[in-house]
């Protein structure tokens, strides 16, 4: 069973409530964004689609054999013309329970995740729960000594760390307030590493079209 967990995983992972399930509430409102973000990227980085002029650009039409690329892809397939980021951003947003319904199959397959079957008023629904603690941790733990300027991140675990600030979910990966604000004076001041800069323009780019299908 293949174990490693791709950037837009070890997000949704973390914004699973460890201890009780369910999604965090801090996080609730801006992942399906996020996650879209760093789905992008993603894609991106296997030179399935690229950015161009704050379009998306489908570079290569082939079905792939994941689930959560393929929710993407194939809308943009669908498109059949560039459209831009922003407005990807905008219509996957609104398709929030849908990405995270394929995330949480994609994460329970690897035995990384586990579902229950719970009732509100005799109403059925799904609830989500960490199963692999040990392997969660490890992603807690990896954004922890990042945002606390212990390692040297590598491109995903640098985007890894700005996407959880993003989310919210810096009390997730810090108990104590002076931590967290420590954590977020690294994200304000990013250092200038090969690293970093190499990353900078899908950040920035990534960032730009979140907040723009907001407003």
């Amino acid at each position: 069973m293949e174990r490693s967990l791709k950037l837009s995983e070890k997000l949704f992972c973390l914004a699973v409530n460890p201890k009780n399930g369910g999604l965090l509430l801090n996080a609730s409102a801006v992942l399906a964004m996020t996650l879209t973000g760093s789905v992008f990227v993603e894609l991106m980085n296997k030179e399935l689609v690229t950015i161009e002029n704050g379009h998306v650009h489908l570079v290569n039409p082939i079905p792939q054999n994941d689930e959560v690329y393929e929710f993407f892809l194939h809308r943009i397939r669908l498109r059949g013309k560039d459209r831009k980021l922003r407005n990807w951003i905008s219509y996957f947003n609104l398709r929030g329970r849908k990405i995270q319904k394929h995330f949480i199959r994609a994460l329970v397959r690897k035995n990384v995740l586990r579902t229950e079957e719970k009732r509100i008023l005799f109403i059925p629904y799904e609830k989500v729960y960490v199963m692999d603690r040990d392997l969660v941790e490890s992603v807690r733990k990896e954004v922890e000594n990042i945002l606390l300027g212990k390692r040297i991140p590598d491109d995903n675990s640098l985007l890894l760390a700005i996407m959880v600030g993003k989310t919210n979910l810096l009390s997730r990966i810090f108990a104590e307030r002076a931590q967290r604000r420590e954590a977020r004076r690294f994200l304000k001041n990013l250092p200038e590493t090969p690293v970093s800069k190499a990353v900078q323009d899908a950040i920035q780019m990534m960032h730009a079209s979140v907040f723009a299908a907001t407003t």
